[in-house]
């Protein structure tokens, strides 16, 4: 049985549902989710049952205008949704931390742990999608037909894409706008310097797989690994990619351990035959 759902309030109007399983061992596993998708997912899911059966805390939960948690689409701002991974940081996932996120949970994902370098070990990210929403706003505008782009621009009606987890999105222009005070600069090296596994799908359609070369370039560390599914989507959630997910997940939480102990990696597999 999953943990039961408890709720975080920000403000008397801003409530986060999430789930949290208390374990015995550190890191915990912090899931944060991408756009307008929830905690009960399967690749997130199985987050949790994988931390249970290895004694992990597991935190995942709704970022605002998700699933369980309070937030109205027409005035919901990217900055809640950096505020409320940092309250689960912040108050509730509890020692060090490992981040693992989706598309782009990764990019509110990166501005954590640039903002609390001394609580997170490492980085799992899933499609990643830094700095998408200003461009993918003109791309999603560009596609209506003119008499619909009037009507938008007159505010008389929203961008709605159809979601790949079920049901509408709104994109309004002055919410995608204001992402870019947040955006990362690639020009400069990131500051991040923990170890950073990526997995990122061929087919993606949503985002292009090669800003994990973007960000392997860019991200401060050295220790960071790329795997690219050849037939994986952006969703990455069918059974080889659940199985991908928690062998990467698995093998970052064993070199994080190894490099706590001053080893330089964790130990190969050839060593135990």
């Amino acid at each position: 049985m999953p943990v039961p759902v408890q709720y975080h309030e920000i403000s008397p109007t801003r409530r986060i549902a999430y789930r949290h399983y208390i374990g015995t061992r550190e890191p915990t596993i912090l899931y944060v989710p991408g756009f307008f998708s929830d905690m009960e997912l399967s690749k997130v899911v199985i987050l949790e049952k994988y931390a249970r059966a290895n004694g992990f805390s597991s935190l995942r939960y709704d970022q605002e205008c998700s699933g369980k948690s309070t937030g109205d689409q027409t005035t919901i701002e990217f900055e809640h949704w950096i505020e409320d991974a940092l309250a689960m940081l912040e108050q509730h996932a509890r020692g060090p931390v490992i981040l693992v996120a989706s598309s782009l949970g990764c990019w509110i994902s990166t501005i954590v742990a640039q903002r609390h370098p001394e609580r997170i070990q490492g980085l799992l990210f899933l499609g990643p999608g830094f700095n998408c929403l200003w461009t993918g706003y003109w791309y999603h505008y560009n596609l209506l037909p003119p008499e619909v782009r009037e009507r938008v621009d007159r505010g008389e009606e929203q961008i709605k894409i159809k979601m790949k987890y079920g049901g509408w999105g709104i994109l309004r222009r002055d919410f995608c706008e204001k992402t870019r005070d947040f955006e990362i600069d690639f020009e400069q090296p990131v500051d991040i310097n923990v170890p950073v596994r990526i997995i990122h799908g061929i087919r993606d359609q949503d985002v292009p797989h090669e800003f994990c070369l973007m960000a392997m370039e860019r991200f401060a560390t050295k220790d960071i690994d790329v795997v690219y599914r050849k037939m994986g989507d952006h969703r990455l959630m069918s059974p080889q990619d659940l199985n991908l997910i928690t062998y990467e997940l698995d093998r970052l939480l064993k070199h994080v351990d190894a490099l706590k102990a001053g080893q330089r990696a964790a130990l190969p597999l050839l060593s135990r035959l």
